[in-house]
């Protein structure tokens, strides 16, 4: 295993390793992956499966990296310090974390919006699960449950564990509260018209709202209507066509802005989540405007 794998470089001069700090740190890894194993195995041998024993080193490195993180520690530390006791207060980061979680999960429940979609229901009910089976102690880098709900703006790859579930709750509950700010007719008459089998398959309920909700305070127009008829959308198309990028991203930013104010979204995260969607619409308008149909993008109900 690489000391890389821990935690990424910070880029500073300090957190530089030498080979020696490498090879003390690889000496440390193997040494607690054996201590690690023998727990595992409650005693009975030292050593596993090769496949078990890479999860085991993967949990360790997710612990004490995660430690790292929130502690702000140079990679240093790993040289200079016990790597058990960095590891047993990355588990100790892990509890606090699922206590959030729970509490998280809870808020996902509750403010579900009122329409229907398999995947979000199938997800969330599989999230309720994972506080039963995982097991952090020895694989706390797994996230023992089944997410296929798509996210508007996923989730970093880069996450693993409970860190990964966290940062799919507090983003799943962002999408939440903006969807339910919506006419549940209204939003589903948009859903049905995105997507005639919005019920049955993968789709993100957030996405086609904000952006009609965005296009509507583009045009300066009422935000919770949602829709964008056939000539909103001409107009919208000659907006952008005579706008180049930057002006373009910024009327997106702006119209984002205005969407928060009218739905009062004030949370700095909520506010944040739907800037970047909006700003992430300019690709795709600049691929459909030479089309001059922008109708995939702002929906027609």
């Amino acid at each position: 295993m690489s000391t890389n794998e821990i935690i990424p470089a910070n880029n500073k001069i300090s957190d530089e390793l030498t080979e020696a700090d490498k090879q003390i740190i690889q000496s440390k890894l193997w040494l607690l992956l054996k201590r690690r194993t023998e727990l595992y195995t409650m005693g009975d041998s030292s050593s596993v499966r090769i496949e078990t024993a890479q999860e085991l080193m993967r949990s360790i490195e997710f612990c004490i990296g995660l430690y790292l993180k929130h502690s702000g520690s140079s990679r240093k530390l790993l040289a200079e310090s016990e790597l058990e006791e960095l590891f047993s207060l990355g588990q100790k980061l892990i509890e606090e974390q699922l206590e959030l979680g729970k509490k998280l999960y809870s808020k996902a429940c509750l403010t579900a919006p009122e329409i229907e979609n398999l995947s979000y229901q199938d997800t969330l009910r599989s999230i309720g699960g994972f506080f039963k089976h995982y097991d952090y102690r020895f694989f706390a880098h797994l996230i023992p449950c089944d997410i296929d709900y798509q996210l508007c703006n996923p989730v970093r790859e880069s996450m693993l564990g409970i860190e990964y579930l966290n940062d799919y709750l507090g983003r799943i509950i962002i999408e939440n509260d903006f969807v339910r700010k919506f006419n549940k007719e209204s939003a589903e008459s948009l859903l049905k018209a995105y997507c005639s089998d919005y019920k049955g398959l993968l789709i993100n309920l957030y996405s086609p709202l904000a952006a009609n909700s965005v296009g509507l305070a583009l045009l300066d127009e009422d935000v919770k209507a949602l829709n964008i008829t056939a000539e909103d959308g001409d107009h919208l198309s000659s907006l952008f066509g005579t706008l180049s990028a930057t002006p373009a991203k910024k009327a997106l930013h702006e119209a984002a802005l205005h969407v928060c104010s009218e739905l009062n979204i004030s949370d700095p995260s909520s506010v944040r989540y739907l800037l970047k969607t909006a700003e992430a619409l300019l690709p795709r308008i600049s691929a459909a405007l030479p089309h001059g149909n922008l109708g995939g993008i702002f929906i027609t109900f």
